[in-house]
């Protein structure tokens, strides 16, 4: 929590601070017009901070309404600054050539950009794309039926994420007609009185074989055993750093996420442990959220199923995560003959906007090696 009040109010502070100074230089603006300004950039800056203050006072529709806000601003902030501080790149380059985007010309374009990508990514993070992966695996027995796995990820039941996004997701995923049904984190987001009344939504959903859920991130940022309550309510299985196997055809191995470098370390142990004591001889499917790779696991699992990332959920954020997770989205087959698949997530964090990484549903058809694949 430190960590992310130092990187709110360096980066998104020296966000605002950098919207000011353009705006400032753009139009000219005199004193009085700065000090009116100001509060509201403020606002806007503390629009999410207030938005906690105010859940915490019962105040439930002021709390939307300054959450809501606030996050869609923090969207449409990042694209201009993104925007802006390109065409200043091109302006130092061109500086010797002659050629200057005047300050009004880079803020009227930027501004324009920002409305435009931001209106499309708004529309974008709505439209939940299914995603379909067929894995064929001799570890499956030859006259074994397809196994279907629908994975949802990064769901971020909340604030910002609510009944309406919820239903849309499981009417996706009640189209694929999963047998299983994982959950690879983040699940929920933000405090406990935000998320807890949706359980019912999710008991609507009974796949045949099971739903089973792991811990994000944001299921510690809330609490373990709050996030855990809302998700066994929920119907869901929830794997703590454990194995479970299903009808001796798939090994479900489920690894809590780390919240610091001491239980990174840890559960990197504890998942090598987990991997070489699953069943043998059955597919062995890893439940994990983060997209790591721990040296000690490859080849010891068949599929690993991660999100996390988003794929950067905002262009061209998926740069910045792609150096903490240099992994793309989507299905990679590994080295070692294990296969990763990392979801682009299901729901949205923050701003409720997605540009060129839409949100998911991942629908996997497991098949058995030398069977005969029939997809329905």
């Amino acid at each position: 929590m430190a960590r992310f009040l130092i990187f709110y109010f360096v980066a998104y502070g020296g966000s605002h601070i950098y919207l000011f100074v353009k705006l400032k230089r753009a139009f000219s603006l005199s004193p009085k017009k700065q000090f009116l300004v100001t509060p509201f950039l403020a606002t806007l800056f503390l629009a999410p901070l207030i938005a906690r203050k105010l859940e915490s006072s019962n105040l439930d529709r002021l709390a939307e309404l300054f959450s809501g806000g606030g996050y869609l601003w923090m969207g449409l902030l990042f694209l201009f600054v993104t925007a802006t501080a390109s065409m200043d790149i091109l302006n130092l380059c061109c500086r010797k050539t002659g050629f200057n985007i005047s300050p009004k010309s880079l803020f009227l374009a930027a501004g324009a950009y920002t409305l435009i990508i931001g209106s499309y990514g708004y529309l974008e993070a709505k439209n939940i794309v299914t995603e379909h992966l067929t894995i064929k695996s001799s570890r499956l027995p030859a006259n074994a039926e397809r196994i279907r796995i629908v994975q949802i990820s990064d769901v971020h039941v909340g604030q910002i994420v609510r009944e309406k996004r919820i239903k849309a997701i499981l009417d996706k995923v009640k189209a694929a007609s999963p047998d299983i049904l994982v959950s690879t984190g983040d699940l929920v987001d933000g405090h406990q009185k935000q998320f807890t009344g949706l359980e019912h939504l999710f008991l609507e959903l009974k796949p045949k074989l099971g739903k089973y859920a792991i811990l994000g991130n944001h299921e510690y940022y809330v609490g373990s055993a709050e996030s855990e309550k809302f998700m066994r309510d929920a119907g869901f299985k929830v794997l703590n750093n454990e194995n479970f196997e299903l009808g001796g055809l798939i090994s479900l191995t489920g690894v809590d996420d780390s919240r610091n470098k001491v239980d990174r370390t840890a559960n990197a142990i504890i998942e090598g442990r987990l991997l070489d004591s699953a069943p043998k001889g059955v597919f062995r499917l890893l439940l994990k959220h983060r997209p790591v790779i721990e040296k000690g696991s490859a080849g010891k699992f068949d599929l690993q199923l991660s999100g996390h990332v988003h794929k950067g959920q905002i262009f061209p954020f998926n740069f910045l995560t792609w150096l903490s997770f240099p992994v793309r989205s989507g299905h990679t087959v590994l080295k070692s003959g294990s296969q990763l698949y990392v979801s682009r997530g299901t729901g949205v964090w923050g701003p409720p906007i997605r540009f060129l990484a839409p949100p998911e549903i991942t629908v996997i058809d497991l098949f058995p090696e030398n069977g005969i694949t029939k997809k329905n």
